[in-house]
């Protein structure tokens, strides 16, 4: 996959939400730093180092979650799991990856997530939650969990999980106002980005989403059509204010999106 087709594949509210986050999140470095030289009764020179300080707690952070997946979770190999790692190495070929990167699974107590991350200054890796595994191992539904897998890739290829990707928006969750909306429309454009990229190069895995609602089993009984049905029925206040302050647009905007091969609404 081509870096022009990810932008074609980008959603539109993406690149300017990142684009204002950028400018407060800037504002923000450039006020703490020269405060203490305009103020320096009041403020100490420590708010100077702002920056370094952010690179190194999003360093720290970095690390210690990956030091928790080499302590705690299972490393995917052509030895373990070879028939997910096969997913994994194929489709970051084909997202044109320099390296496959670095993948686990570890069990979290029932819970059903997978995420995409970076180790800051040496590599990519993602993490696959046990139960979500599931639905290939024990189900027989590999198409469902390589969707799930082309997303998270996703998150990797479209420049999501880079240190200046964070840093440029890492104030921004600081501040509750911008985070309760600026933030997370911000975030909610990366997934619907994220599932685009992933059902173009994984077509049919469609009902991978809905495995997220009814869980890794029963989602198999779930009639796929009467939920779309569902998913384009008129939305109510109540639905849109859930998507308003969530980091996930609702799961029936993203169905709906991946379904009518359209964004996504963001607010």
């Amino acid at each position: 996959m081509l870096d022009s087709e990810v932008k074609n594949l980008r959603h539109p509210a993406e690149i300017p939400l990142f684009i204002i986050c950028l400018l407060i999140s800037v504002f923000i470095y450039v006020t703490l730093m020269t405060a203490p030289l305009l103020y320096p009764e009041e403020l100490g020179p420590e708010y100077i180092l702002v920056v370094p300080a952010a690179i190194a707690f999003l360093s720290f952070v970095s690390g210690q979650t990956y030091g928790g997946m080499m302590a705690n979770a299972i490393k995917l190999s052509e030895k373990q799991f070879p028939e997910l790692y096969g997913v994994i190495t194929r489709l970051s070929s084909e997202m044109n990856f320099k390296e496959v990167p670095d993948a686990f699974l570890i069990q979290e107590g029932g819970m059903i997530n997978a995420f995409a991350t970076r180790l800051y200054f040496r590599k990519n890796y993602v993490v696959f939650y046990a139960d979500i595994v599931e639905v290939a191992y024990r189900e027989g539904d590999f198409d469902s969990l390589e969707f799930i897998v082309a997303h998270e890739l996703a998150h990797i290829k479209a420049g999501h999980v880079t240190l200046l990707y964070n840093l440029a928006i890492f104030p921004i969750a600081f501040v509750p106002v911008l985070k309760n909306f600026l933030w997370t429309a911000l975030s909610r454009a990366r997934e619907y980005t994220s599932d685009r990229i992933a059902i173009r190069l994984v077509p049919s895995g469609k009902k991978g989403l809905i495995v997220l609602s009814a869980g890794e089993h029963l989602y198999k009984v779930v009639d796929y059509e009467e939920y779309l049905e569902t998913a384009i029925s008129p939305e109510g206040f109540w639905i849109w204010s859930t998507n308003l302050f969530s980091t996930h647009p609702v799961l029936l905007r993203r169905i709906r999106a991946i379904n009518e091969d359209k964004p996504g609404r963001i607010f």
